[in-house]
């Protein structure tokens, strides 16, 4: 059985595609730049993925039985689709799709209209929907952890982030064992927490004070200047559904599927911790 994996060199991509080669499971990565896929997977089948080629996707899944996708969301829902309708074709059984949590409160977001396509698409499918990830704490918000100040327009919202590694978990049991087919799976970790806890437990792992500053949308927007458009809407409203407390909910889904229990904040920070230094 070949796994396609796609985008992994994104947080979630790159830990099922590790999943997957430490299980033995054959992994086939695509990836829009191959050169940079071939020095972070030694020795893997990498091949050239662009949904925005469609020549490329007949051969990236040739001989793939499933697919994990977390393709870009700035290309979306016509990426996703373009990619669901070329597994269909090439034989493959099952599809699993990265998409987010919150997105069935507007059935015209672009995740929602490609979770519809995989519906529809007769494939097995299986969606996964993560809250916010710890691991942006690690990657492009490090930099604001080093410097002692989180900035986030989330107010006194809560979120509760989950760890990347579960998302990864989750989807590597989709992928892999039976169950699972037209199943939508919550993600988060085990507690919502507001920025400024979150700031409270950076602050105790890297033995420096980290504050959160509450900012604005304006500031958000201003920060994200140069970013494509959809993206920018996609965090404003993100950041909307936090102030609003849409994002606290917590959900047993990780357990559920893994039979482990959703990693927390603070073990995610103390594996982190040289990310700050």
């Amino acid at each position: 059985m070949t796994i396609l994996v796609s985008n992994a060199n994104g947080k979630v991509g790159q830990q099922v595609a590790r999943a997957l080669q430490q299980a033995g499971h054959q992994v086939r990565i695509g990836a829009r730049h191959v050169d940079k896929a071939k020095a972070q997977f030694t020795g893997a089948d990498i091949v050239a993925l662009d949904v925005t080629q469609p020549s490329t996707l007949a051969s990236a899944l040739r001989g793939v039985t499933a697919v994990f996708a977390a393709l870009p969301y700035e290309l979306q829902p016509a990426a996703d689709q373009a990619l669901i309708a070329a597994s269909k074709a090439a034989g493959v059984r099952r599809f699993v799709k990265l998409s987010a949590m919150g997105v069935d409160a507007n059935p015209s977001s672009p995740h929602m209209l490609a979770e519809k396509s995989l519906a529809a698409s007769g494939l097995e499918w299986t969606v996964l929907r993560p809250n916010f990830f710890m691991q942006n704490y690690a990657t492009m918000m490090a930099d604001q952890v080093r410097s002692g100040a989180i900035y986030e327009p989330a107010a006194e919202g809560a979120s509760s982030f989950v760890d990347t590694r579960d998302i990864a978990a989750v989807a590597f049991a989709a992928l892999t064992q039976s169950g699972h087919n037209g199943k939508i799976y919550t993600l988060t970790g085990p507690a919502a927490l507001t920025r400024a806890e979150i700031a409270a437990r950076l602050t105790s792992v890297i033995g420096k004070k980290v504050t959160y500053v509450a900012v604005d949308d304006a500031a958000l927007r201003s920060a994200m200047a140069g970013a494509p458009a959809s993206l920018v809407e996609l965090m404003s409203a993100l950041y909307g559904f936090v102030r609003q407390g849409f994002t606290a909910a917590v959900t047993s889904d990780v357990t559920q599927v893994t039979g482990k229990p959703a990693r927390d904040f603070a073990g995610f920070a103390a594996d982190y911790a040289a990310a700050w230094k």
